[in-house]
């Protein structure tokens, strides 16, 4: 005779469902209470690794707030520097776009028929919210000449006078003469 190892569960079919169930809960409760006690020492071990790092995180913060504070204050005075000169340079620019330009007074001078007359200088010097001056130097070949250039500078539109001096009238011929234009703003 041979004797099998065999169980033979001799319970009625409730009562093993009932144990197989009661098994099953033992084992999930005994399963949960072990991932609990193996997160709360992961989590007490990962603890000061938190506390370092997080004081590592505000000494950087403090660190990188104090280089932005040097490097802005830096920047904010050579910011302010250039500010302050590009205001001058607009406030030059503006002046300059309002005002007529030199070649265009020249040229207009220019214009003005002078026969007779012998241009052999000029000097243009602006004044600040005017247009300025422009002395004409030469020589005219009569007195009538010089009158007649002198009365045609004083009709352009941008002259407000012509002013010769009467020492340029002394001679007959010949006459070197230096007429200051004033230019109308």
């Amino acid at each position: 005779m041979t004797m099998d190892n065999e169980l033979t569960n001799l319970l009625p079919s409730e009562r093993q469902h009932s144990l197989s169930r009661d098994y099953i809960l033992r084992l999930i409760v005994v399963v949960t209470w072990l991932l609990t006690i193996i997160t709360c020492v992961a989590a007490t071990l990962l603890l000061p690794t938190y506390v370092l790092l997080a004081a590592n995180s505000d000494a950087k913060e403090m660190r990188l707030a104090n280089i932005k504070s040097t490097i802005s204050s830096a920047d904010e005075m050579a910011f302010a520097t250039r500010l302050t000169r590009l205001s001058n340079n607009m406030a030059i620019l503006t002046e300059l776009a309002n005002a007529p330009s030199a070649s265009a007074i020249v040229r207009t001078v220019l214009a003005v028929a002078r026969p007779g007359i012998t241009l052999s200088g000029l000097n243009y010097t602006p004044i600040a919210k005017s247009p300025g001056t422009l002395i004409l130097s030469g020589t005219s070949a009569t007195r009538a000449a010089l009158r007649n250039y002198q009365l045609a500078l004083e009709g352009v539109p941008l002259v407000r006078s012509a002013a010769l001096p009467i020492s340029a009238y002394a001679k007959e011929t010949n006459i070197t003469f230096a007429i200051t234009l004033t230019f109308a703003p």
